[in-house]
């Protein structure tokens, strides 16, 4: 499962430098539960919040997949996607509250990426 250990990793590495983030802003503004009344602590809490929501399901999902020995073109296709829909999602909060094509593309290519996984998880279970 050498796919899903990669995908999962650098989710993880992306989980942190957000949290890390938060963290720092949490610090600086001295606000130490919920948003506050400071500038982009929603949007940081939300980055890392959203991401934490979707990643699991789709980490899950891959791993699920790649045991049913899927080319790993395609579990790399599947992993990379979600990845950057992650990546591009957490840029398109940080940057404005309101919606952004970064926030759009990222949350379409993340839904996506797990209806994609979810329907080739049916088809594949499926007696025949």
């Amino acid at each position: 499962m050498e796919i899903t250990l990669l995908y999962a990793s650098l989710l993880s590495v992306l989980a942190v430098s957000l949290a890390f983030k938060t963290g720092l802003l949490r610090g600086k503004t001295n606000t130490m539960l919920g948003e506050g009344d400071a500038p982009g602590m929603l949007q940081s809490i939300r980055a890392f919040g959203n991401l934490i929501e979707y990643a699991p399901l789709a980490i899950i999902m891959l791993g699920l997949l790649e045991m049913q020995d899927i080319d790993s073109w395609q579990l790399h296709l599947l992993g990379s996607t979600f990845f950057v829909s992650r990546i591009l999602h957490a840029y398109g909060i940080a940057i404005s509250r309101e919606s952004t094509p970064y926030r759009l593309v990222g949350i379409l290519g993340t839904w996506l990426t797990i209806l994609v996984m979810g329907i080739s998880g049916i088809w594949m279970s499926l007696p025949f």
